[in-house]
């Protein structure tokens, strides 16, 4: 079965079990007292923020579009991931070494495109006007999702077993007639290890900040942003772009796409549009960005940890435990568990 539709299916069932082992509390009722009524004036100022001081732009159609970065969101030399931009990380699950990230949308206010496009259009960045016609294109797939072709699950178990001989990251994104939104992010241990990044790494970056990192360098200007745009919704096959590294270098690579519809397991009137960027570099370079010296030295780094035999030891037993059967982590950031997706 696909890894994908075997998580997704899987954290349905979870929510049926839940629900069925719930039960009542009944609370005393907290004595009341009477009290003397009084009158208070309370005068209520609400300063709305100005939408140029956005840093995340939200519409109702998903974007991943950001004027700025935190640098608080920062893993090492690694910006956030426009994932997390207008999410929040609700669950974390392993199946062998595929992480999956269920999202969880923020309560935050859409803009519509007129207002998009008003504010890149007094951007002084060379690429805003290209960035604004993106937009626009973006917006098609609420008109377009219709008319595409559903694959089935033995369609998507063949794209995973291509997928999983090099590093990926994969997006699924819930489309309907009027808006469209982030379901997951899934990405393997490959994937990580390009960026230069352990899990222990991974996940303490998740608990502390609450973003995920990107393996591209999408700082304040929109280059970046519109060259990977423009190869998503024209869909090609594969395109040359820059990776980012835990330690602040660029490299070249090749990225091959895959783009799907598909309807969901648990709900068949719900469509998904599923994405794969699966990362080619040539050797040597290949070699020395998924050398385990390599992520351990970053390990220590960013642990700020001595290079000790000990330490050495724990990070290859680490390394060496990346089968495993199921591994769930609700709750890593503290938020709440979604109750199916």
């Amino acid at each position: 079965m696909s890894l994908i539709v075997r998580q997704r299916v899987g954290m349905h069932d979870e929510s049926l079990t839940q629900s069925l082992q719930s039960k009542n509390i009944q609370k005393k009722k907290p004595q009341t007292r009477k009290r003397h009524s009084q009158k208070q004036l309370i005068c209520l100022v609400s300063v709305p923020k100005p939408f140029k001081e956005h840093v995340y732009i939200k519409s109702n159609v998903e974007l991943k579009l950001a004027l700025s970065f935190i640098p608080d969101h920062c893993l090492g030399a690694l910006k956030e991931t426009p994932c997390t931009y207008n999410y929040r990380v609700s669950r974390t699950d392993q199946i062998d070494d595929v992480y999956f990230y269920t999202l969880e949308l923020l309560d935050q206010a859409n803009h519509s495109i007129d207002q998009i496009i008003q504010l890149l259009s007094h951007q002084t960045d060379p690429h805003a006007i290209k960035a604004a016609q993106l937009v626009q294109e973006r917006h098609k797939i609420l008109q377009e999702y219709t008319s595409q072709p559903y694959i089935s699950n033995e369609d998507l178990l063949d794209v995973e077993k291509i997928a999983q001989e090099y590093p990926y990251q994969c997006t699924i994104q819930k489309v309907n007639k009027d808006s469209s939104s982030l379901s997951q992010r899934i990405v393997n241990d490959q994937f990580y290890t390009l960026m230069g990044v352990s899990k222990e790494m991974m996940l303490n970056h998740l608990h502390e900040t609450k973003t995920l990192p990107s393996i591209f360098d999408l700082g304040p200007s929109l280059n970046v942003w519109c060259d990977l745009s423009a190869n998503s919704i024209q869909s090609f096959r594969s395109f040359e772009t820059y990776i980012n590294s835990y330690e602040g270098a660029q490299y070249k690579c090749t990225v091959e796409q895959r783009q799907m519809f598909k309807r969901t397991q648990v709900n068949p009137n719900q469509i998904v549009f599923i994405e794969f960027w699966l990362f080619k570099v040539d050797e040597p370079l290949k070699s020395f960005l998924m050398n385990p010296q390599r992520i351990y030295q970053n390990q220590i780094d960013y642990f700020n940890k001595k290079n000790t035999q000990q330490e050495y030891e724990i990070f290859q037993q680490s390394m060496n435990c990346k089968q495993t059967l199921l591994y769930k982590n609700k709750n890593p950031c503290g938020y709440k568990e979604l109750a199916w997706i």
